[in-house]
């Protein structure tokens, strides 16, 4: 079928300069696409304690667990000689676009699933930016390995409230894809998407957004953005 998501209404919810990717593959298989940002990236104040950190040294690994990370930091890297590590491909591509290669990916889109494959850890010392709000789940068992983790806050998440067009796109689509939890507790804060098939990038989203009110939606079996087009797909296309 040449276009399987024809004649469907799909709101990805990422901000606008993230959800390129997700509209260009949508309205390539025939689906009607609007953005509504339900988050809003801002950098931390904390760029000088990282470059310090970069510019001091020593670091074996800098550990990036999402591309925000890479986009509040990476112009601080410079000529740094530790390794890379990007819990997905989309990471890892934020930081090829700054011309760094990530000396590991994990097979596992999960962040805690990085540290198993930084071994040896015992001694190493670890580079961490993340969240103002990340869980502390990477760090602690890269600690736990032997690790010493340096974890500098470099950008924080904030809820952001659909205007009124905006809340009518989300209640006349027929799927709304979230790709963070933070994005599904925006949702939850704006009166949910009506009828909408919430799409959900994997469990721990769908986890919090149970938790938030909202509804129980399908989860991608993998959790990228690719993931999510392709959960969206298998549902919709056996329609037409």
């Amino acid at each position: 079928m040449a276009d399987p998501l024809a004649g469907t209404c799909i709101v990805v919810t990422r901000p606008q300069e993230h959800a390129g990717f997700l509209v260009r593959e949508l309205e390539g298989r025939g689906a009607d696409v609007s953005v509504v940002p339900l988050i809003a990236i801002e950098p931390l104040p904390n760029g000088n304690r990282f470059a310090q950190l970069v510019e001091r040294g020593g670091h074996d690994w800098i550990v990036f667990t999402s591309a925000n990370a890479v986009r509040a930091v990476g112009h601080l890297l410079g000529n740094v000689r530790a390794r890379f590590a990007a819990v997905g491909p989309a990471t890892a591509a934020s930081l090829r676009e700054l011309e760094l290669e990530p000396a590991f990916v994990p097979e596992r889109f999960a962040a805690e699933g990085i540290a198993a494959g930084l071994e040896p850890l015992q001694g190493a010392h670890v580079l961490l930016p993340q969240s103002e709000i990340a869980e502390a789940l990477l760090a602690d068992e890269l600690s736990s390995r032997g690790a010493a983790v340096d974890v500098v806050e470099a950008y924080r998440t904030v809820a952001r409230k659909p205007s009124e067009p905006e809340l009518a796109a989300l209640r006349d689509a027929d799927a709304v894809l979230l790709a963070s939890g933070s994005a599904a507790r925006s949702l939850a804060e704006a009166g949910g998407a009506g009828r909408a098939l919430l799409v959900y990038i994997g469990p721990k989203t769908a986890e919090i957004a149970q938790q938030a009110g909202l509804g129980k939606g399908i989860v991608a079996e993998e959790a990228t953005g690719q993931g999510m087009i392709d959960a969206v797909v298998s549902h919709f296309g056996g329609r037409q």
